[in-house]
């Protein structure tokens, strides 16, 4: 992505935040599905400081990912069983939670294979 479409989407996912604090603070209740506008935003923050400070980048990515599964967890899991006791639920928790079961899925491949070539290359 470009600089300037990044600056563009931390601009937004934090407007997002912003919006989803003052709709938590008028409802009192935040929901799952809130934390979503702080995970845009640390991911493009995480981009941004990507070439000049890469730890920080690192910390801002492994803590974006934390908070994607257990808010998407928290969003999905009662989705999900709703769906199967055949009450009432949520499509957006439901896509949430089905995403963040991919997600996983695909982190713990890319993981099982990175330590498959770490293997590899110590035998040699």
């Amino acid at each position: 992505m470009s600089r300037r479409i990044t600056q563009g989407v931390l601009i937004v996912g934090s407007i997002g935040v912003l919006i989803n604090i003052a709709d938590a603070i008028g409802t009192g209740s935040p929901e799952p599905h809130d934390a979503f506008a702080a995970v845009v935003a640390l991911g493009a923050g995480a981009e941004l400081l990507k070439e000049r400070r890469p730890r920080a980048a690192k910390v801002l990515y492994a803590v974006t990912s934390v908070l994607l599964v257990v808010a998407g967890s928290f969003a999905g899991a009662p989705a999900w069983a709703s769906l199967f006791r055949g009450t009432a639920y949520d499509w957006l928790d439901l896509v949430l939670g089905a995403l963040v079961v991919f997600y996983v899925a695909v982190a713990a491949g890319q993981l099982l294979a990175h330590l498959s070539r770490r293997a590899s290359r110590s035998r040699l």
